[in-house]
């Protein structure tokens, strides 16, 4: 017993002194909450140096002397400081400005998207990492973040009770079509067209977007890529659907290209996980791409993301009257560039992006072979005449053109290859020319406000609108509780119904309060919103509520919401299939000596369907013909899914690292095989697999 006290005395000793043996931390603009990246950081003591990296992290690994010791941290345009740290502890360091180097303020202000300063939710690399349902997918992170309408599982977003038709994706600030592989599967990873590796940090507006970007929508996703390059630095992957490389050829300063190129496959996956994928006999995807990011002594900036891939797939096709493959393939590639010029208080953007695509796709007697193609280009003036106001003036065009050949049935109830069917083709071709104006103005450190006006075009129809918003964020507390209150009335989308463009207006009103220190982060929202066309109205309301917690060793959050979602048909009011009357998420982490585990838990009400009432035979047509009640809609039983990932980091060497990962999809295998699109009356002749459970494994080796 004796021996065993001297042991606890000794650990109870020894343990403070090995938690000095590391430090790190996380370095912000305090005034603009920024991460800061190449922020330089000396231990005077241990002699040690390092510099932040693309999201502001820092990490000394080693401290042969331990501490005491002091810590300087010093960036152009920014007061140098020295620290005192007596005992290991994770650091949030706080950058002020410099106000005599006025440049390097405009340097802040110009790394960041404008609209940042009215962001809701922003996400680093890590955070969709380290999420279980994500499987290091960016958009599948954003599914499950409070402001996402949880009623899906693929990365398809629906913010706040609106079409997920209706979101956009940007990167760089340029539109991307159809951002998403394989739209009718899921469960199955990598989904989003951006690899996790070239992103810096990602932007999420669930309700009043910003109209400094094109076609403002019901929601937006922002995307920044990376800007920051390790030389010859090497990832491999390899897992169960997928194997990649992602290469830095050259690197120099904040200079670099980084190349990548994925192949995914579905024999080991479906040999692992047979009954859960039984409907997709197989599929595959290639893709290869570049991200690059240049900058000159005289501030000129340059990024490129270029991307190409080929995707296929087949999904056993099920309805009353015909039973066979459906067979995709797809053809794409996206590219784009943004320049931009850094003057002495304003800054010239140019935006180009390009992208096109081929498709096919067929079963029974239907087909479609589209082809599409995307252009658009804008130019910027961004001005600071004051430390407090930014001024952003621009113009966009955007060219959408689709070809496509199109066979269906003549009866949408029969699907038979022998049944009747109706061919036809079309060439349709839109043009938007867009003029906006900006204003963000900090009206004390407390009170931060922005108004917007874009003046919209669509071509085609010889008809325009003058969009308006405003957006005010309000700090009760500085850098910790704040409140956003925005309005907006703008367009949604214009869309295509075969060969007419229609309009599509939302007006909309959300309230945000958020308070947040370095360990726990609370916010509530609420939101209403309509959305309008010359075909139909909807209308959508809720409220969200979101908690964060971060302990020791692990971090926790659970949300609960409300997203209420009516459809006006004439005279009658309706369910959306997008109401999601309640829900709840929870996310949890834990970090322990041998492997990590993350948890990942949503439970909401069941979806939304139009009920079979009947059916009559057709004796002409020989087969039944369903009847569905359309003035009232039923839903399924209460969803719930849990997904589970087991993950470990092997550091071999100080260069070379494995990182193992086993990820568990719908661990309780609720029997979530009905969506929105596919219910047990057929109302939808294309489903969309929701798979069971899902048994993913793979390793990462970092060179």
């Amino acid at each position: 017993m004796k021996s065993f006290y001297l042991l606890i005395c000794f650990l109870l000793i020894l343990f403070p002194l090995m938690a000095q043996n590391s430090l790190k931390g996380k370095v912000i603009d305090s005034y603009r909450r920024l991460q800061l990246d190449h922020v330089s950081l000396q231990l005077i003591k241990n002699k040690l140096s390092t510099l932040s990296d693309s999201i502001g992290d820092f990490h000394f690994k080693e401290l042969p002397k331990g501490l005491p010791d002091t810590l300087i941290v010093s960036m152009l345009g920014y007061k140098k400081q020295h620290l005192l740290l007596l005992k290991n502890e994770s650091l949030l360091v706080r950058m002020e400005l410099d106000q005599p180097h006025a440049l390097a303020e405009v340097r802040v202000k110009a790394s960041v998207p404008m609209s940042e300063d009215f962001i809701n939710e922003k996400l680093s690399s890590l955070d969709i990492v380290l999420n279980a349902s994500s499987k290091a997918d960016p958009l599948l992170a954003v599914q499950s973040s409070s402001a996402a309408s949880p009623y899906g599982e693929s990365a398809s977003i629906s913010f706040r009770g609106s079409n997920p038709q209706l979101t956009q994706i940007y990167i760089n600030d340029i539109p991307i079509p159809e951002p998403i592989k394989f739209t009718q599967m899921s469960s199955l990873g990598t989904f989003s067209l951006i690899p996790i590796n070239t992103i810096k940090d990602l932007l999420i507006f669930p309700s009043n977007p910003p109209l400094e970007l094109i076609n403002a929508s019901t929601g937006i996703v922002q995307i920044q890529s990376n800007e920051t390059f390790v030389p010859q630095h090497v990832d491999v992957d390899l897992s169960m659907a997928q194997s990649g490389i992602n290469y830095t050829p050259w690197a120099k300063g904040k200079n670099g290209i980084n190349v990548f190129a994925h192949h995914q496959f579905s024999s080991l996956l479906k040999s692992i996980n047979p009954s859960s994928l039984i409907d997709i006999p197989n599929f595959s995807e290639s893709d290869w791409g570049m991200n690059a990011y240049f900058q000159t002594k005289n501030l000129w900036r340059i990024k490129l993301f270029s991307l190409f891939m080929k995707e296929k797939y087949a999904s056993n096709f099920k309805h009353p009257s015909y039973q066979g493959l459906f067979n995709y393939q797809k053809n794409r590639h996206t590219q784009t560039i943004h320049l931009s010029k850094l003057l002495e208080k304003s800054q010239w953007i140019l935006k180009l992006g390009f992208s096109q695509s081929r498709q096919a796709d067929s079963t029974g007697n239907y087909s479609y072979q589209p082809r599409k193609r995307q252009i658009f280009t804008g130019i910027d003036y961004q001005m600071f005449p004051k430390e407090n106001w930014t001024i952003k003036l621009g113009y966009q065009w955007l060219l959408s053109e689709t070809d496509y050949q199109i066979t269906k049935p003549l009866y949408s109830f029969d699907y038979r290859p022998t049944a009747a069917s109706i061919q036809f083709s079309n060439r349709s071709a839109s043009a938007q020319h867009e003029v906006f104006l900006s204003n963000n103005y900090s009206l004390s450190s407390r009170i931060r406000l922005g108004l917007s006006l874009k003046w919209s075009e669509l071509v085609q129809l010889n008809t325009s609108h003058l969009s308006k918003q405003i957006h005010s964020r309000w700090f009760f507390n500085p850098n910790t509780t704040y409140m956003n209150l925005a309005y907006s009335n703008q367009i949604a989308n214009w869309f295509t119904n075969e060969k007419d463009y229609i309009p599509m207006l939302t007006e909309q009103i959300s309230w945000d309060w958020v308070q947040e220190n370095e360990l726990n982060k609370w916010s509530f929202g609420l939101f209403y919103k309509s959305e309008k066309s010359s075909l139909n109205a909807s209308h959508a309301w809720g409220f969200e509520s979101n908690f964060q917690i971060l302990l020791s060793k692990s971090k926790h959050e659970i949300g609960i919401g409300s997203h209420w979602s009516q459809i006006n048909l004439g005279t009658n009011s309706i369910a959306s299939p997008y109401q999601v009357p309640y829900f709840i998420r929870t996310q949890s982490q834990w970090k322990w000596k041998l492997v990590d585990l993350s948890l990942s838990n949503v439970f909401r009400a069941g979806t939304y369907y139009s009920r079979l009432i009947s059916s009559e035979f057709s004796p002409e047509l020989q087969i039944f013909i369903p009847q569905f009640d359309s003035k009232t809609k039923e839903s399924f039983t209460p969803y719930w899914r849990t997904d589970a990932m087991l993950s470990r980091q092997i550091a071999s060497s100080k260069k070379i690292a494995w990182i193992a990962y086993l990820s568990v999809s719908n661990v309780f295998n609720r029997d979530n095989v009905r969506s929105m699109n596919y219910s047990s009356d057929y109302q939808f002749s294309f489903e969309e697999y929701f798979q069971k459970r899902i048994i993913y494994w793979g390793v990462q080796l970092r060179l």
